[in-house]
Protein backbone atom coordinates (compact mmCIF):
# COMPACT_ATOMS: atom_id res chain seq x y z
CA UNK A 1 0.00 0.00 0.00
CA UNK A 2 2.81 2.38 0.97
CA UNK A 3 4.61 1.46 -2.24
CA UNK A 4 1.56 2.44 -4.32
CA UNK A 5 1.31 5.79 -2.54
CA UNK A 6 5.01 6.44 -3.14
CA UNK A 7 4.63 5.71 -6.85
CA UNK A 8 1.56 7.96 -7.07
CA UNK A 9 3.35 10.73 -5.18
CA UNK A 10 6.38 10.46 -7.46
CA UNK A 11 4.13 10.61 -10.54
CA UNK A 12 2.30 13.69 -9.30
CA UNK A 13 5.57 15.47 -8.42
CA UNK A 14 6.97 14.75 -11.90
CA UNK A 15 3.77 15.99 -13.53
CA UNK A 16 3.82 19.22 -11.52
CA UNK A 17 7.47 19.85 -12.40
CA UNK A 18 6.70 19.30 -16.11
CA UNK A 19 3.75 21.69 -15.99
CA UNK A 20 5.88 24.27 -14.17
CA UNK A 21 8.58 24.05 -16.85
CA UNK A 22 6.00 24.52 -19.59
CA UNK A 23 4.59 27.59 -17.84
CA UNK A 24 8.08 29.08 -17.42
CA UNK A 25 8.94 28.46 -21.09
CA UNK A 26 5.68 30.02 -22.27
CA UNK A 27 6.16 32.96 -19.92
CA UNK A 28 9.71 33.62 -21.14
CA UNK A 29 8.57 33.33 -24.76
CA UNK A 30 5.68 35.74 -24.20
CA UNK A 31 7.90 38.27 -22.40
CA UNK A 32 10.49 38.05 -25.20
CA UNK A 33 7.76 38.60 -27.78
CA UNK A 34 6.40 41.64 -25.93
CA UNK A 35 9.89 43.15 -25.57
CA UNK A 36 10.65 42.59 -29.28
CA UNK A 37 7.30 43.96 -30.38
CA UNK A 38 7.55 47.06 -28.20
CA UNK A 39 11.03 47.77 -29.59
CA UNK A 40 9.81 47.50 -33.18
CA UNK A 41 6.47 49.26 -32.66
CA UNK A 42 5.32 52.38 -30.90
CA UNK A 43 5.42 50.90 -27.41
CA UNK A 44 7.38 53.77 -25.97
CA UNK A 45 10.82 52.20 -26.31
CA UNK A 46 13.13 53.89 -28.80
CA UNK A 47 14.24 51.85 -31.77
CA UNK A 48 18.00 51.39 -31.79
CA UNK A 49 18.95 53.54 -34.77
CA UNK A 50 22.56 52.48 -34.71
CA UNK A 51 23.40 51.78 -38.35
CA UNK A 52 24.87 48.28 -37.80
CA UNK A 53 22.05 47.19 -35.45
CA UNK A 54 19.27 48.20 -37.86
CA UNK A 55 21.15 46.69 -40.80
CA UNK A 56 21.19 43.33 -39.00
CA UNK A 57 17.42 43.53 -38.49
CA UNK A 58 16.77 44.47 -42.12
CA UNK A 59 19.14 41.79 -43.48
CA UNK A 60 17.28 39.17 -41.42
CA UNK A 61 13.86 40.42 -42.55
CA UNK A 62 12.27 38.89 -45.61
CA UNK A 63 9.38 39.53 -47.94
CA UNK A 64 8.03 37.60 -50.93
CA UNK A 65 9.66 38.20 -54.30
CA UNK A 66 6.28 39.47 -55.46
CA UNK A 67 3.95 40.67 -52.69
CA UNK A 68 0.32 41.65 -53.17
CA UNK A 69 -0.83 43.88 -50.34
CA UNK A 70 -4.54 44.76 -50.25
CA UNK A 71 -4.89 48.27 -48.82
CA UNK A 72 -8.22 49.14 -47.19
CA UNK A 73 -9.18 52.74 -46.41
CA UNK A 74 -12.09 53.41 -44.05
CA UNK A 75 -13.66 56.48 -42.49
CA UNK A 76 -15.15 57.12 -39.04
CA UNK A 77 -18.58 56.01 -40.32
CA UNK A 78 -17.37 52.42 -40.77
CA UNK A 79 -17.39 52.78 -44.56
CA UNK A 80 -14.64 51.47 -46.82
CA UNK A 81 -13.79 54.50 -48.93
CA UNK A 82 -10.93 53.17 -51.07
CA UNK A 83 -9.35 49.82 -51.95
CA UNK A 84 -5.95 49.51 -53.62
CA UNK A 85 -3.97 46.38 -54.50
CA UNK A 86 -0.26 47.14 -54.09
CA UNK A 87 2.04 44.80 -56.05
CA UNK A 88 5.66 44.94 -54.89
CA UNK A 89 8.07 43.17 -57.25
CA UNK A 90 11.52 42.78 -55.66
CA UNK A 91 12.91 41.14 -58.81
CA UNK A 92 12.33 44.18 -61.02
CA UNK A 93 12.00 46.81 -58.25
CA UNK A 94 8.65 47.76 -59.79
CA UNK A 95 5.73 48.96 -57.68
CA UNK A 96 2.21 48.83 -59.11
CA UNK A 97 -0.98 50.15 -57.50
CA UNK A 98 -4.32 48.85 -58.84
CA UNK A 99 -7.49 50.69 -57.77
CA UNK A 100 -10.68 48.68 -57.16
CA UNK A 101 -13.74 51.00 -57.02
CA UNK A 102 -15.66 50.78 -53.73
CA UNK A 103 -18.94 51.05 -55.66
CA UNK A 104 -18.25 47.53 -56.90
CA UNK A 105 -21.03 44.97 -56.47
CA UNK A 106 -19.87 41.35 -56.34
CA UNK A 107 -21.88 38.14 -56.18
CA UNK A 108 -20.11 35.74 -53.82
CA UNK A 109 -19.83 32.21 -55.30
CA UNK A 110 -22.31 29.81 -53.69
CA UNK A 111 -19.74 27.55 -51.96
CA UNK A 112 -17.95 30.49 -50.38
CA UNK A 113 -21.24 32.13 -49.49
CA UNK A 114 -22.41 29.07 -47.53
CA UNK A 115 -19.18 29.14 -45.54
CA UNK A 116 -19.44 32.87 -44.85
CA UNK A 117 -23.00 32.38 -43.63
CA UNK A 118 -21.54 30.30 -40.80
CA UNK A 119 -19.71 33.46 -39.69
CA UNK A 120 -22.67 35.78 -40.24
CA UNK A 121 -26.04 34.43 -41.33
CA UNK A 122 -27.19 37.88 -42.43
CA UNK A 123 -24.40 38.56 -44.93
CA UNK A 124 -25.93 39.12 -48.40
CA UNK A 125 -24.69 37.11 -51.37
CA UNK A 126 -24.37 40.28 -53.43
CA UNK A 127 -22.04 42.55 -51.48
CA UNK A 128 -20.99 46.17 -51.97
CA UNK A 129 -17.28 46.76 -51.35
CA UNK A 130 -17.93 50.01 -49.47
CA UNK A 131 -20.15 48.11 -46.96
CA UNK A 132 -17.60 45.35 -46.23
CA UNK A 133 -16.97 46.32 -42.59
CA UNK A 134 -20.70 46.31 -41.85
CA UNK A 135 -21.03 42.62 -42.76
CA UNK A 136 -18.81 41.48 -39.88
CA UNK A 137 -18.84 42.41 -36.19
CA UNK A 138 -15.06 42.21 -35.83
CA UNK A 139 -12.89 44.57 -37.91
CA UNK A 140 -10.15 41.96 -38.40
CA UNK A 141 -12.75 39.47 -39.66
CA UNK A 142 -13.99 42.03 -42.18
CA UNK A 143 -10.49 42.58 -43.53
CA UNK A 144 -9.51 38.89 -43.41
CA UNK A 145 -12.65 37.51 -45.03
CA UNK A 146 -12.53 40.49 -47.40
CA UNK A 147 -9.18 39.20 -48.70
CA UNK A 148 -10.81 35.85 -49.55
CA UNK A 149 -13.64 37.62 -51.37
CA UNK A 150 -11.22 39.84 -53.33
CA UNK A 151 -9.14 36.80 -54.30
CA UNK A 152 -12.23 35.30 -55.93
CA UNK A 153 -13.27 38.61 -57.47
CA UNK A 154 -9.84 39.36 -58.96
CA UNK A 155 -8.76 35.80 -59.74
CA UNK A 156 -5.43 36.16 -57.90
CA UNK A 157 -3.76 35.36 -54.58
CA UNK A 158 -3.27 38.17 -52.06
CA UNK A 159 -0.30 38.08 -49.68
CA UNK A 160 -1.32 40.55 -46.96
CA UNK A 161 -3.78 43.25 -46.07
CA UNK A 162 -3.23 46.68 -44.56
CA UNK A 163 -5.93 48.98 -43.23
CA UNK A 164 -5.32 52.73 -43.03
CA UNK A 165 -7.45 55.65 -41.91
CA UNK A 166 -9.02 58.21 -44.20
CA UNK A 167 -6.64 60.81 -42.77
CA UNK A 168 -3.61 58.70 -43.71
CA UNK A 169 -4.99 58.08 -47.19
CA UNK A 170 -5.56 61.80 -47.74
CA UNK A 171 -1.95 62.55 -46.82
CA UNK A 172 -0.46 59.69 -48.86
CA UNK A 173 -2.66 59.55 -51.95
CA UNK A 174 -4.65 61.63 -54.38
CA UNK A 175 -7.10 60.68 -57.13
CA UNK A 176 -6.86 61.16 -60.85
CA UNK A 177 -9.51 60.37 -63.48
CA UNK A 178 -8.21 58.19 -66.30
CA UNK A 179 -9.54 56.08 -69.18
CA UNK A 180 -9.02 52.46 -68.17
CA UNK A 181 -8.83 50.05 -71.11
CA UNK A 182 -9.03 46.27 -71.00
CA UNK A 183 -9.47 43.33 -73.34
CA UNK A 184 -12.46 41.09 -72.65
CA UNK A 185 -14.39 38.17 -74.08
CA UNK A 186 -17.23 38.64 -71.58
CA UNK A 187 -20.69 38.24 -73.14
CA UNK A 188 -21.84 41.08 -70.86
CA UNK A 189 -19.63 43.56 -72.66
CA UNK A 190 -19.53 42.21 -76.21
CA UNK A 191 -22.30 42.74 -78.74
CA UNK A 192 -23.48 40.25 -81.40
CA UNK A 193 -22.14 40.55 -84.93
CA UNK A 194 -24.21 40.68 -88.15
CA UNK A 195 -24.90 36.92 -87.92
CA UNK A 196 -26.20 37.27 -84.35
CA UNK A 197 -23.29 35.43 -82.70
CA UNK A 198 -21.26 36.94 -79.88
CA UNK A 199 -17.55 37.43 -80.76
CA UNK A 200 -15.11 35.06 -79.05
CA UNK A 201 -12.04 37.17 -79.81
CA UNK A 202 -10.90 39.88 -77.42
CA UNK A 203 -12.71 43.19 -77.58
CA UNK A 204 -11.10 46.25 -76.01
CA UNK A 205 -13.37 48.37 -73.81
CA UNK A 206 -12.74 51.62 -71.96
CA UNK A 207 -14.15 52.84 -68.66
CA UNK A 208 -13.58 56.22 -67.01
CA UNK A 209 -12.38 55.75 -63.47
CA UNK A 210 -10.77 57.62 -60.58
CA UNK A 211 -7.59 55.83 -59.55
CA UNK A 212 -5.40 56.41 -56.50
CA UNK A 213 -1.87 57.73 -57.06
CA UNK A 214 0.79 58.85 -54.60
CA UNK A 215 0.54 62.44 -53.42
CA UNK A 216 3.48 64.72 -54.12
CA UNK A 217 4.08 65.13 -50.37
CA UNK A 218 4.26 61.35 -49.85
CA UNK A 219 6.59 60.96 -52.84
CA UNK A 220 8.92 63.49 -51.25
CA UNK A 221 8.72 61.65 -47.92
CA UNK A 222 9.70 58.33 -49.51
CA UNK A 223 12.43 59.91 -51.61
CA UNK A 224 13.82 61.65 -48.52
CA UNK A 225 14.58 58.28 -46.85
CA UNK A 226 17.57 58.05 -49.17
CA UNK A 227 19.07 54.98 -47.44
CA UNK A 228 19.40 56.94 -44.18
CA UNK A 229 19.07 54.32 -41.40
CA UNK A 230 17.84 56.81 -38.78
CA UNK A 231 15.13 58.05 -41.13
CA UNK A 232 14.15 54.48 -41.92
CA UNK A 233 13.74 53.73 -38.20
CA UNK A 234 11.59 56.85 -37.72
CA UNK A 235 9.52 55.88 -40.74
CA UNK A 236 8.90 52.38 -39.31
CA UNK A 237 7.77 53.82 -36.00
CA UNK A 238 5.50 56.36 -37.70
CA UNK A 239 3.84 53.75 -39.91
CA UNK A 240 3.08 51.43 -36.99
CA UNK A 241 0.99 54.18 -35.47
CA UNK A 242 -1.10 54.53 -38.63
CA UNK A 243 -1.94 51.05 -39.88
CA UNK A 244 -3.60 47.78 -38.96
CA UNK A 245 -2.13 44.85 -40.86
CA UNK A 246 -1.60 41.09 -40.80
CA UNK A 247 2.02 41.48 -41.92
CA UNK A 248 4.54 40.19 -39.38
CA UNK A 249 7.18 42.56 -38.02
CA UNK A 250 9.83 40.96 -40.26
CA UNK A 251 7.54 41.18 -43.29
CA UNK A 252 6.97 44.88 -42.60
CA UNK A 253 10.67 45.66 -42.34
CA UNK A 254 11.47 43.53 -45.39
CA UNK A 255 8.68 45.26 -47.27
CA UNK A 256 10.08 48.65 -46.32
CA UNK A 257 13.55 47.65 -47.47
CA UNK A 258 12.10 46.66 -50.86
CA UNK A 259 10.14 49.93 -50.91
CA UNK A 260 13.27 51.92 -50.22
CA UNK A 261 15.17 50.39 -53.16
CA UNK A 262 12.54 51.48 -55.66
CA UNK A 263 12.37 54.68 -57.67
CA UNK A 264 9.25 56.48 -56.45
CA UNK A 265 8.94 58.42 -59.70
CA UNK A 266 8.59 55.12 -61.61
CA UNK A 267 5.67 53.74 -59.58
CA UNK A 268 2.77 52.77 -61.88
CA UNK A 269 -0.95 53.17 -61.20
CA UNK A 270 -3.82 51.25 -62.78
CA UNK A 271 -7.56 50.72 -62.68
CA UNK A 272 -8.98 47.21 -62.39
CA UNK A 273 -10.73 45.99 -65.57
CA UNK A 274 -14.49 46.40 -65.37
CA UNK A 275 -17.38 48.60 -66.37
CA UNK A 276 -19.83 51.02 -64.73
CA UNK A 277 -23.58 50.53 -65.12
CA UNK A 278 -25.76 53.16 -63.45
CA UNK A 279 -22.84 54.16 -61.19
CA UNK A 280 -22.37 50.56 -60.01
CA UNK A 281 -19.06 48.96 -60.98
CA UNK A 282 -18.65 45.34 -61.99
CA UNK A 283 -15.18 43.79 -62.14
CA UNK A 284 -14.51 41.69 -65.22
CA UNK A 285 -12.91 38.78 -63.32
CA UNK A 286 -11.36 37.09 -66.36
CA UNK A 287 -9.87 40.33 -67.64
CA UNK A 288 -8.69 41.28 -64.12
CA UNK A 289 -7.00 37.91 -63.62
CA UNK A 290 -5.20 38.25 -66.94
CA UNK A 291 -4.13 41.83 -66.25
CA UNK A 292 -2.80 41.08 -62.74
CA UNK A 293 -0.95 38.06 -64.08
CA UNK A 294 0.74 40.30 -66.64
CA UNK A 295 1.90 42.63 -63.85
CA UNK A 296 3.26 39.85 -61.64
CA UNK A 297 4.97 38.07 -64.55
CA UNK A 298 6.61 41.25 -65.80
CA UNK A 299 10.41 40.89 -65.89
CA UNK A 300 11.23 44.39 -67.15
CA UNK A 301 12.03 47.27 -64.78
CA UNK A 302 10.06 50.43 -65.51
CA UNK A 303 12.39 52.91 -67.17
CA UNK A 304 10.02 55.84 -67.63
CA UNK A 305 7.56 57.81 -65.55
CA UNK A 306 4.01 56.70 -66.33
CA UNK A 307 1.95 58.98 -68.56
CA UNK A 308 -1.54 58.88 -67.06
CA UNK A 309 -2.95 60.96 -69.91
CA UNK A 310 -2.64 57.96 -72.21
CA UNK A 311 -4.96 54.97 -72.15
CA UNK A 312 -4.50 53.26 -68.78
CA UNK A 313 -4.14 49.70 -70.01
CA UNK A 314 -1.99 46.88 -68.67
CA UNK A 315 -0.26 45.40 -71.71
CA UNK A 316 1.09 41.92 -72.34
CA UNK A 317 4.59 43.38 -72.04
CA UNK A 318 4.02 43.87 -68.32
CA UNK A 319 2.44 47.24 -67.77
CA UNK A 320 3.19 49.95 -70.28
CA UNK A 321 0.56 52.61 -70.87
CA UNK A 322 -0.17 52.95 -74.54
CA UNK A 323 -2.29 55.39 -76.45
CA UNK A 324 -3.55 52.62 -78.72
CA UNK A 325 -4.62 49.17 -77.69
CA UNK A 326 -4.38 47.56 -81.11
CA UNK A 327 -2.05 47.55 -84.07
CA UNK A 328 -3.13 50.34 -86.46
CA UNK A 329 -3.97 49.64 -90.06
CA UNK A 330 -1.31 50.63 -92.58
CA UNK A 331 -2.07 53.80 -94.51
CA UNK A 332 -2.46 51.88 -97.75
CA UNK A 333 -5.37 49.88 -96.26
CA UNK A 334 -7.21 52.81 -94.67
CA UNK A 335 -10.01 54.48 -96.62
CA UNK A 336 -11.03 58.01 -95.62
CA UNK A 337 -14.62 58.23 -94.39
CA UNK A 338 -14.90 61.86 -95.45
CA UNK A 339 -17.18 62.08 -98.47
CA UNK A 340 -18.88 58.78 -97.60
CA UNK A 341 -22.53 58.68 -96.51
CA UNK A 342 -22.80 57.81 -92.81
CA UNK A 343 -26.01 56.65 -91.12
CA UNK A 344 -26.01 57.04 -87.30
CA UNK A 345 -28.38 54.89 -85.21
CA UNK A 346 -28.98 55.15 -81.48
CA UNK A 347 -28.59 51.67 -79.99
CA UNK A 348 -28.11 52.90 -76.41
CA UNK A 349 -31.74 53.87 -75.68
CA UNK A 350 -30.33 57.16 -74.33
CA UNK A 351 -32.24 60.07 -75.82
CA UNK A 352 -30.36 62.56 -77.98
CA UNK A 353 -27.16 60.51 -78.40
CA UNK A 354 -27.54 60.06 -82.17
CA UNK A 355 -28.16 63.80 -82.75
CA UNK A 356 -25.17 64.86 -80.66
CA UNK A 357 -22.97 62.32 -82.48
CA UNK A 358 -24.16 63.62 -85.86
CA UNK A 359 -23.16 67.15 -84.84
CA UNK A 360 -19.75 65.96 -83.61
CA UNK A 361 -18.98 64.09 -86.82
CA UNK A 362 -20.21 66.87 -89.11
CA UNK A 363 -18.05 69.39 -87.23
CA UNK A 364 -15.10 67.09 -88.00
CA UNK A 365 -15.92 67.15 -91.75
CA UNK A 366 -17.90 63.90 -92.15
CA UNK A 367 -21.24 63.57 -93.96
CA UNK A 368 -24.17 62.35 -91.84
CA UNK A 369 -27.42 62.77 -93.82
CA UNK A 370 -29.59 60.79 -91.43
CA UNK A 371 -29.95 59.57 -87.82
CA UNK A 372 -32.39 57.04 -86.37
CA UNK A 373 -33.07 54.53 -83.62
CA UNK A 374 -31.83 50.94 -83.44
CA UNK A 375 -34.54 48.90 -81.69
CA UNK A 376 -33.33 45.31 -82.09
CA UNK A 377 -31.39 45.44 -78.77
CA UNK A 378 -29.53 47.78 -76.45
CA UNK A 379 -25.82 47.82 -77.28
CA UNK A 380 -22.98 48.39 -74.87
CA UNK A 381 -20.15 48.79 -77.39
CA UNK A 382 -20.61 51.00 -80.45
CA UNK A 383 -20.65 49.05 -83.72
CA UNK A 384 -19.38 50.57 -86.98
CA UNK A 385 -20.63 48.72 -90.07
CA UNK A 386 -18.68 49.41 -93.24
CA UNK A 387 -19.19 48.47 -96.89
CA UNK A 388 -15.57 47.53 -97.53
CA UNK A 389 -12.51 46.54 -95.50
CA UNK A 390 -10.38 49.54 -94.50
CA UNK A 391 -13.33 51.88 -94.07
CA UNK A 392 -14.25 53.38 -90.69
CA UNK A 393 -10.75 53.34 -89.18
CA UNK A 394 -10.65 57.14 -89.03
CA UNK A 395 -13.96 57.13 -87.10
CA UNK A 396 -12.67 55.00 -84.22
CA UNK A 397 -11.15 57.99 -82.42
CA UNK A 398 -14.63 59.43 -81.83
CA UNK A 399 -15.83 56.39 -79.83
CA UNK A 400 -14.76 54.16 -76.95
CA UNK A 401 -13.06 51.23 -78.72
CA UNK A 402 -15.86 50.51 -81.22
CA UNK A 403 -16.28 47.22 -83.05
CA UNK A 404 -15.86 47.40 -86.85
CA UNK A 405 -17.97 44.97 -88.89
CA UNK A 406 -17.69 44.56 -92.66
CA UNK A 407 -21.08 44.23 -94.40
CA UNK A 408 -24.70 44.68 -93.43
CA UNK A 409 -24.85 48.44 -94.12
CA UNK A 410 -28.30 49.90 -94.82
CA UNK A 411 -28.84 50.42 -98.57
CA UNK A 412 -27.99 53.93 -99.73
CA UNK A 413 -25.18 54.41 -97.18
CA UNK A 414 -21.49 53.56 -97.06
CA UNK A 415 -21.13 53.36 -93.26
CA UNK A 416 -23.63 52.66 -90.51
CA UNK A 417 -22.80 53.53 -86.88
CA UNK A 418 -24.91 51.93 -84.13
CA UNK A 419 -24.16 53.72 -80.85
CA UNK A 420 -23.62 51.83 -77.59
CA UNK A 421 -24.07 52.93 -73.98
CA UNK A 422 -20.30 53.31 -73.37
CA UNK A 423 -20.36 56.39 -75.60
CA UNK A 424 -23.22 58.06 -73.76
CA UNK A 425 -20.73 60.12 -71.71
Amino acid sequence: MKKKKSVMKLFLMSLLKSLLCIVVILGVGFISYKISYSILSNGGVDIDTDSDSLKDIIDDATTDEISKNLIYVSDDKNKVTNVILEICNTKTNNMDYVTIPVKTNYTIPSVMYRKLCQVNQEIPQIIRVSELKQYFEDESDAYGYGVLIFEKMLGTDISYYTAISQETYDSHYMQQRVNVGFKTTSSLNNTPGPDGTIPTSNTTLKSKMKISILSEAYQRQLTDLNHDQTKIADYIRDQYERVHSNLTVHNKIGYLEAYEKMDVTKFHFWGIPGIYTDKIFEVDTKAAKRALKQLTNNTVTYADTQDLKKLNMISAGGGKSSSSSSTPETKSNVVSSKGLRIYVLNGSQIAGLASSTKTKLENAGFTVPKVGNYTAETLTTTRIKVSAKGQGEDLKEFFNNPEIVVGGVTEGYDIEIILGTVDAN
